[in-house]
């Protein structure tokens, strides 16, 4: 019996240790890493997406968001990216926040979506002449920091109403009436879940620092490192419906080209003039154009979708920096590419809709 066990281990010792190898093979390869993996994403066009109740859906070109591909990269991954000259590897803490996790991040780029569609449905009537109501209801919680206070109490979507006896009814007013405290001082928080009001006394604490910063801030920890804290939650009225179909895509850069297509069919001709237009960058209400991440990955993307014309956000950047602005970057990835696509810059809403309205026909028809 001892004998049998021993020819049956020889002889498939090799084979056992192959599968062992292959398996650990397998594990490195398959290892997550601190990097995510940035490819060129779609053009998508926006008017099946995008329906203005009693607007105009005959457009002779078309109205493009453009997306890029993200994933997190393991070790193969990483890899193969290195190889991959479409593809970029940035690091985990240039896309969210160590502080937050996969899950709160794509809560909050879901929220930004929606925050984008509203300002693009604001700047689009507010352009076209159409009186516009908004009705602020207080700040709206997108983002948790780690070890601060209010991770205890909030939740991602919960809207803060009163601080004290302070009534809330936006962001800056949340800011404002936060800003100075100290830490170890308490404020009772009232704020909406699922409908409902609740109450949480909050013990206010520091910050952690960020680079360069010399004094402590103190706050209940929903708007560190985003420089603009909270979003405001808002209810619009508008004279005309607007559905927006946009499914699972998240994030505001796509604010402008929404908002080009929701003017388009609120008023009288087609801007588009028969051209295939693309485009990104966010929007403010008052019809401000704003950068946005992975520019020349959407040139490209844009390219491949046989683009006309692509809108990019003329972003001011610093006198004396290397930074470039994201037109910079899509007019050199262009070139690169060496295609007859128009990079056009933008700081306005204003500026995309002159543009295009300067256009004539295209094949001048």
């Amino acid at each position: 019996m001892i004998g049998r066990r021993r020819f049956l281990g020889g002889r498939f010792a090799p084979f056992i240790a192959a599968v062992l190898a292959a398996v650990v093979i397998l594990a490195v390869v398959l290892y997550p890493t601190d990097y995510y993996i940035i490819r060129p994403g779609s053009a998508i066009e926006l008017q099946p997406m995008v329906t203005v109740e009693g607007g105009q859906k005959d457009e002779k070109g078309m109205l493009m968001l453009t997306t890029v591909r993200m994933s997190k990269a393991n070790v193969l991954g990483y890899l193969y990216a290195k190889t991959d000259p479409y593809a970029d590897l940035v690091k985990e803490t240039t896309v969210h926040s160590p502080h937050e996790t996969d899950e709160q991040y794509n809560l909050r780029e879901l929220q930004e979506m929606k925050n984008s569609q509203q300002n693009a449905m604001i700047a689009a009537f507010r352009k076209a002449g159409l009186p516009v109501k908004v009705n602020e209801q207080g700040a709206l919680v997108v983002f948790l920091v780690s070890d601060m206070p209010a991770k205890q109490y909030l939740k991602i979507g919960d809207v803060i109403t009163k601080v004290d006896d302070r009534e809330i009814k936006n962001a800056a007013q949340l800011l404002a009436v936060l800003k100075g405290r100290k830490a170890g001082e308490t404020v009772k928080l009232t704020f909406i879940r699922d409908g409902q009001a609740k109450t949480a006394d909050i013990r206010l604490k520091a910050f952690p620092k960020t680079p360069g910063q010399k004094e402590t801030r103190a706050g209940i920890g929903i708007a560190y490192p985003n420089p603009d804290g909270p979003t405001t939650k808002r209810d619009i009225e508008l004279p005309k419906k607007v559905t927006i179909q946009s499914e699972n895509i998240g994030g505001p850069s796509a604010g402008m080209m929404f908002t080009l297509e929701i003017f388009n069919q609120l008023t009288p001709g087609d801007l588009t003039k028969g051209y295939r237009i693309a485009g990104t960058g966010t929007i403010n209400a008052d019809g401000r154009v704003g950068p946005i991440g992975g520019v020349k990955h959407k040139v490209r993307a844009s390219d491949k979708m046989e683009a006309d014309i692509f809108f990019a956000p003329d972003n001011p950047t610093p006198a004396g920096s290397k930074q470039r602005s994201n037109y910079a970057d899509a007019k050199a990835e262009a070139e690169k590419l060496g295609t007859k696509m128009k990079i056009v810059p933008v700081r306005t809403l204003d500026d995309a809709i002159k543009y295009l309205e300067s256009l004539p026909p295209k094949g001048g028809k």
